[in-house]
């Protein structure tokens, strides 16, 4: 249950899922949901087992959790009998010191890195990047846009649109230049959008965390965005749709895309 003092923070509309995300970058899908009663109260349902079951939580463990603003909550736990943040899983330090890191299992499943290896569950679904994705990770000058392709976007059928008051910008693979996704100039200016460190990429399979590359020229570019392409069997006569989902301070924090066969 959140508390009361925090129904100021919810934005308006409310969003029907939010994004659960650990520090170190598992994220899960939950339900936000309105109770009734005299006071108006706000929870997170379906989902709970799940994170405490990948977590292994105990009780006492406290967890802390951080709103972005949007629909995302990043949390920290820290355990009950030290009173200390946790970074990682015991299970998952052990993995590592043993080297055996890219052998997890589905309950494992950790999306930290662009090559983490390719698991799935009933809540979500990550892909692995491969070497060629960071092939062209030197700098790179973005195609011309193409005003009649950025028209395109009104013509989408509305159920490929979650919000039309989003900034939206449309995609052709260019086979050449697959490992990395240029957000338009136009749109950043447009919507004076920023980008931190790290987005949370979303399609139909699941949701990944890209790295985001800012050139020295000020182009914006999503790194290891060859596994959306490969995992989503995008061609070049298909098209992808890009909903850009920011903070009310228009920091971006997911892009959600959606593909157009041709």
């Amino acid at each position: 249950v959140l508390p009361i003092s925090f129904n100021c923070c919810l934005p308006n509309p409310l969003p029907k899922t939010v994004t659960i995300r650990s520090t170190y970058g598992k994220i899960w899908n939950m339900v936000l949901r309105k109770c009734g009663g005299e006071v108006e109260r706000f929870v997170l349902v379906n989902g709970w087992k799940k994170i405490v079951k990948d977590e292994d939580l105990n009780g006492g463990d406290l967890l802390a959790f951080e709103f972005d603003g949007s629909r995302c909550f990043n949390f920290s736990i820290y355990e009950h009998e030290t009173m200390c943040k946790r970074v990682k899983r015991s299970s998952e330090q052990n993995l590592e010191s043993d080297g055996e890191e890219e052998t997890r299992t589905s309950n494992d499943v950790i999306v930290l890195h662009d090559d983490d290896t390719d698991d799935s569950d009933s809540d979500y679904h990550h892909a692995s990047v491969e070497d060629d994705d960071d092939a062209e990770d030197e700098d790179v000058e973005p195609e011309p846009e193409d005003d009649a392709e950025n028209e395109h976007d009104d013509d989408v059928e509305d159920e490929d649109k979650d919000d039309h008051r989003n900034p939206q910008f449309t995609v052709t693979l260019n086979p050449n230049r697959k490992s990395q996704l240029h957000i338009p100039a136009h749109v950043i200016r447009d919507f004076d959008l920023t980008f931190p460190e790290r987005i949370t990429v979303v399609d139909k399979l699941g949701a990944l965390e890209k790295e985001i590359k800012i050139q020295v020229n000020g182009c914006i570019f999503v790194k290891g965005f060859g596994s959306v392409f490969r995992r989503n069997k995008v061609k070049t006569t298909d098209q992808m749709i890009c909903e850009v989902k920011r903070t009310g301070a228009n920091v971006v924090h997911t892009i959600k895309v959606n593909v157009i066969r041709g």
